[in-house]
């Protein structure tokens, strides 16, 4: 089935965070036989004399993944099609090939004069609940056998993979503190709050969680300052954390300084002052950070971050 086109997984957010699939199947051929012996639809509603419309013709048409006599059939294509000023088409895309087989595509939409699109409007079994669009282009026509080539571009409803188990990198800054964490395991970050002056008072963030759902996890640390100011980044769909760095002043257990670094760009510093003890934390190239744990200390009557830390998978 390697003429099948690609199948590619590709994460995306619907929602609280459900992922999807995305279906890409390209070079396949319709084969509509108007008549003939081997005709593969038939009329079970004749039209109206006079303007041609309501004439309705049931379809089973084959769909194969190539136009050679060894081309494999991939689908049947069952339904039906009504004259209402042009060909109107509600049918069932039925997968024969064995690495779908059962699966099914529900598709409706006018059909093309030399090029046109039909919607998929959903699916059962390995393109349960898809969506999308097919693009037609007649291929040609002999006889009394017309041949569309299809291209599938759509989406269908995935289930969440299992996720890893976390490894803590960290924590970096001063020692000591209370132990901050996030519950349960991260699928990835959607976005970190961080309040700031001249030091990192208070931070929290948000992750998708083992169900799919968008979770919270802080507010950690204290503001007292009336020059704190407030900063959310909001991470993109392909924007993954690679690290972080900052400093720490020792004797206090101010985390002072903070950069998070993605693929995309690096945010910050967030607070003003550098510190005495600076820290520099790049994940390794085949994770990407999910999370963040921090340890406060308490100083001055004032609930410091101190220390932080990253979780990976």
């Amino acid at each position: 089935m390697a003429s099948l086109a690609t199948f590619e997984v590709t994460p995306t957010r619907v929602g609280a965070g459900l992922h999807n699939r995305k279906i890409t199947f390209g070079k396949l051929f319709l084969r509509q036989i108007l008549a003939g012996s081997g005709t593969n639809q038939s009329d079970v509603i004749e039209a109206n004399t006079a303007t041609g419309l309501g004439k309705t013709t049931v379809n089973n048409w084959e769909i194969y993944d190539g136009l050679v006599s060894s081309a494999q059939l991939v689908a049947y294509g069952q339904g039906m099609h009504t004259y209402a000023g042009n060909w109107q088409n509600w049918f069932t895309m039925v997968f024969e090939v064995p690495r779908f087989k059962g699966s099914t595509l529900q598709i409706m939409g006018a059909s093309p004069e030399k090029s046109n699109q039909w919607a998929i409007v959903g699916g059962t079994g390995d393109f349960a609940m898809a969506q999308g669009i097919i693009k037609i282009t007649e291929y040609k026509l002999t006889g009394d056998e017309k041949i569309h080539e299809l291209t599938i571009d759509g989406y269908c409803q995935m289930e969440l993979p299992p996720v890893p188990t976390p490894t803590k990198m960290g924590p970096w800054g001063a020692n000591g503190g209370g132990l901050r964490e996030m519950e349960g395991k991260s699928r990835r970050l959607e976005s970190v709050t961080i309040r700031s002056n001249n030091i990192v008072e208070k931070m929290s963030f948000s992750y998708i969680n083992e169900d799919g759902q968008i979770q919270t996890a802080g507010p950690w640390g204290q503001t007292d300052a009336e020059t704190t100011s407030e900063k959310t980044i909001k991470f993109g769909p392909s924007e993954f954390v690679k690290g972080i760095s900052g400093g720490v002043y020792v004797n206090t257990s101010y985390l002072t300084g903070l950069r998070i670094v993605t693929n995309v760009t690096t945010y910050g510093p967030f607070g003003t002052n550098p510190g005495i003890a600076p820290f520099n934390a790049t994940v390794l190239a085949d994770k990407t950070a999910v999370g963040f744990f921090v340890r406060l200390n308490q100083a001055n009557a004032n609930i410091n971050i101190s220390m932080i830390g990253v979780y990976t998978i």
